[in-house]
């Protein structure tokens, strides 16, 4: 067997023991397996590709951090949490920008994009509702984040829908899971802990991760800007 599949297995356990863990309230598996996931999956990704592809490295490696100091508290590290999000993400960002294009839309094309778009506005204007109730001290912040977040799987959808390519599908499954994940995560911290919440986020954290890294190994390269 190949040493990247042999660390991809690793990878998928230490997913399932951080779901179960999280699911269970088990902090003594969740802290540990936290520490080992992140480092297991860019081992894996160095594994698969000959080259390595730095921005998504750094990318993880913010998403790293990020959880590291959710662990300690997020109260107390909420700022560089901040910084750790908006950094990865706009680097995530420069991923489904570049390679966006523009292409002749059919009729069933456009009538999906609408969908997705109206959904997503639903959504938004829903969470914006409830962030003056659940945490009015941070609501600019909260409001922009889950912007941020919405937006950008409205950007990969419709790279997808215009550009139909497999790296282009594992970055539209990237955002999605992201989405589903910190929104998951919001509302267990201040709204409702309920079992499809508490499932959501470590499933979809996981799944984010993975589907980041797929999107590197099938992406095509690009010469602008550098390094991308």
């Amino acid at each position: 067997m190949k040493t990247s599949k042999i660390v991809l297995l690793l990878f998928l356990f230490l997913g399932v023991l951080f779901v179960i863990g999280y699911i269970l309230g088990l902090e003594v598996l969740v802290d540990p397996v936290t520490v080992l996931l992140i480092p297991v999956l860019i081992l894996y990704y160095r594994y698969k590709v000959k080259e390595w592809f730095l921005p998504m490295v750094v990318a993880l490696l913010l998403f790293y951090v990020r959880d590291l100091l959710m662990l300690d508290g997020l109260a107390e590290h909420l700022i560089p949490i901040l910084w750790c999000l908006g950094a990865a993400l706009f680097i995530l960002y420069l991923f489904a920008l570049i390679g966006f294009r523009i292409a002749k839309i059919h009729l069933v094309e456009f009538i999906s994009l609408l969908i997705m778009y109206v959904f997503l506005g639903f959504l938004y204007y829903t969470m914006s509702q409830l962030l003056p109730q659940v945490l009015p001290s941070r609501q600019m912040e909260a409001s922009v984040y889950i912007l941020v977040l919405i937006v950008f799987l409205a950007v990969t959808f419709t790279q997808y829908i215009l550009k139909s390519h497999y790296a282009s599908l594992w970055l539209m499954l990237a955002a999605a899971s992201l989405v589903l994940s910190e929104l998951s995560l919001f509302f267990k911290l201040f709204i409702i802990s309920d079992i499809s919440v508490t499932i959501f986020y470590p499933l979809f954290h996981v799944l984010a991760f993975y589907a980041m890294v797929q999107h590197a190994v099938h992406r095509r390269k690009s010469t602008f800007p550098p390094g991308f």
